[in-house]
């Protein structure tokens, strides 16, 4: 009995951990307006970005992470040729920041 209960403390703990080091990485959700995409310097994709209703970001060049580059790239190109806009997940609100995830949405 004493071992169900140290089995069961130890899950609440490390869920309410799992939960912080969540929380602390989430990055800053926004709707933007995809103006350019491409491979840019350092073998890198940038996609420049601008606000669209007041998102808490500033227009300007984002970065991909070099995992997922070919993803994000190919979901931005898409967005500028169907002419929508993205809900994007960046790392930082500055310009140069992560893109962390983004998607197209249908309009």
């Amino acid at each position: 009995m004493k071992a169900k209960k140290m089995f069961l403390t130890m899950a609440v703990v490390f869920s309410m951990v799992a939960i912080f080091v969540v929380s602390a990485h989430a990055g800053t959700w926004a709707l933007a307006k995809v103006e350019q995409a491409g491979a840019g310097g350092g073998n890198h994709v940038y996609v420049k970005i601008s606000p669209v209703s007041g998102s808490p970001f500033q227009t300007g060049f984002y970065v991909a992470p070099d995992a997922r580059k070919k993803e994000i790239l190919a979901t931005a190109l898409t967005a500028m040729t169907l002419g929508t806009k993205v809900s994007v997940e960046l790392s930082n609100t500055t310009s140069g920041s992560v893109i962390l995830s983004i998607y197209v949405h249908s309009e």
